[in-house]
């Protein structure tokens, strides 16, 4: 073991370690704030004067929550595709995890305002991609972490297959749920009578 290995060492597990204890929290906090949309909406009485205010409001959080996972994704795969740096996709995603999360939030509390009908089949389709879209981005700070101690200017085809596949497979899926929820929410509406 070459001299200083021994720290790095430490401080990747201690790195690790940290990050657990944050994606517990995450994925906790997503479940109780899910939870909490689907109660709270059974729970209200129809507000009608509300719809469309809570309408404009979740059509808002859609805009921004949905249009930050598009860019970092985006990034992510001209990254792929020999067109972007690692250096910037890593810039983008710290720079719109913040928007992201504060559109998914407004997701569930402007829909529970909404008052899903939870005997509908699309509403419970949609709920579930809502669910899987927060739970995928609080699994992909694992991701992040990994790729933060990757050289800037590393290539993708440089990087470790399993990573690769990783990355590829957390943006498809952040995508396919996001987009799910997007047409099956418009389907939904369209059809609310």
């Amino acid at each position: 073991m070459r001299s200083g290995d021994g720290d790095r060492m430490t401080t990747l597990r201690m790195h690790r370690r940290r990050g657990v204890a944050v994606r517990s929290i995450g994925y906790a906090a997503v479940l109780i704030g899910w939870t909490a949309s689907i109660v709270v909406g059974a729970m209200l009485p129809p507000l009608p004067d509300l719809r469309a205010l809570a309408l404009l409001v979740h059509l808002a959080a859609l805009v921004v929550g949905l249009g930050a996972a598009v860019m970092v994704e985006y990034t992510g795969l001209m990254w792929v595709f020999g067109r972007g740096t690692l250096r910037g996709l890593r810039e983008n995603e710290h720079r719109l995890a913040v928007p992201a999360w504060l559109g998914y939030t407004g997701l569930l509390v402007s829909g529970a305002v909404l008052a899903p009908d939870l005997g509908n089949v699309l509403t419970l389709v949609k709920l579930g991609a809502v669910l899987l879209a927060g739970l995928n981005a609080v699994a992909i700070d694992l991701l992040v972490r990994e790729l933060d101690l990757l050289p800037a200017d590393m290539p993708f085809r440089r990087v470790r297959r399993t990573v690769r596949l990783w990355s590829i497979v957390s943006g498809s899926v952040s995508q396919l749920a996001w987009w799910t929820a997007v047409i099956v929410g418009a389907m939904n509406t369209a059809s609310y009578g």
